[in-house]
């Protein structure tokens, strides 16, 4: 058993442990194709890969502070598995803290949550491992049976042992959803990021060497590349369809069209999921 998994069972089991009472368990796995896992402008250095992910939450009992607030406690762990690539192996465990604030009665009243979150990371390739924090605020709105809108505004930091994987960012995303028939829900999603990138370049390439704030050579892919971290915009378009199996379990199928740019660099991921969630 490699250290990476070896490391994300004990975290699932020292998770299990402290929470045989939580009021809410969710287990959640994903598989995503990555047309352009390496964030690369140049064919030649473009790689697609399949990323594979699992995660673990339990949720305690809701503490109400009155009628229109609540926290909510939340542990987590997560790890993700790249069998191309499996040095972007990596685990983490984030707890999180919730507030939840409702604007009046009834099940149209708008809703306000705020959640922080913190955590850690343990990466194959050890220079990817660190601290990570976010904060997210959210605010939701129904109008009708079955139809939601949904805006969320969040800011992120990772800081890892090597410095070109550093990353903050700001990330403002709106998602309108609707249930479409029996059993199914659709929604369709927009998200515009400001904030660090890596781009993996087979050298030379000073284009990069001009936009990046730092950089190192990785074989992460195979070959020797060399990492870039820097500054970009990214918009990105998102479509999901929901299908319910039963009261507890859920298939979700997802696309994403995402344009990641700064000055002369420009480059494209298309991404295509495929998602189980069992709540307990």
């Amino acid at each position: 058993m490699t250290p990476t998994r070896a490391a994300f069972l004990r975290a699932v089991c020292a998770l299990a442990a402290a929470t045989t009472a939580a009021a809410a368990l969710d287990l959640s796995t994903k598989a995503t194709w990555n047309s352009n896992a390496t964030n690369a402008n140049r064919s030649a250095d473009v790689i697609g890969a399949l990323q594979l992910q699992a995660a673990t939450a339990a949720s305690a009992r809701p503490f109400l502070l009155d009628r229109d607030n609540s926290l909510t406690f939340t542990a987590g762990a997560s790890a993700e598995a790249w069998p191309r690539f499996d040095g972007l192996d990596q685990v983490a465990v984030d707890p999180q803290v919730a507030w939840r604030h409702k604007f009046g009665l009834g099940a149209f009243a708008p809703v306000f949550r705020a959640e922080l979150t913190a955590g850690g990371v343990a990466a194959r390739e050890s220079e990817r491992s660190g601290w990570f924090g976010n904060v997210r605020l959210t605010w939701q709105q129904r109008w009708e049976e079955g139809t939601s809108l949904a805006f969320t505004l969040e800011q992120s930091r990772h800081d890892a042992r090597g410095a070109v994987f550093d990353r903050s960012g700001t990330e403002f995303a709106v998602e309108a959803s609707r249930e479409l028939a029996e059993n199914w829900r659709g929604a369709l999603g927009a998200r515009w990021r400001e904030g660090d990138v890596i781009s993996y370049a087979t050298p030379p390439r000073p284009d990069l060497v001009t936009l990046a704030r730092v950089r190192t050579v990785v074989d992460t892919f195979g070959t020797p590349r060399v990492a870039y971290t820097l500054s970009a915009r990214s918009l990105a378009a998102t479509l999901e369809l929901t299908r319910e199996l039963n009261d507890r379990s859920s298939l979700t199928f997802g696309y994403e069209a995402r344009t990641t740019e700064r000055s002369n660099l420009r480059y494209v991921n298309h991404l295509v999921s495929t998602a189980f969630t069992r709540q307990f």
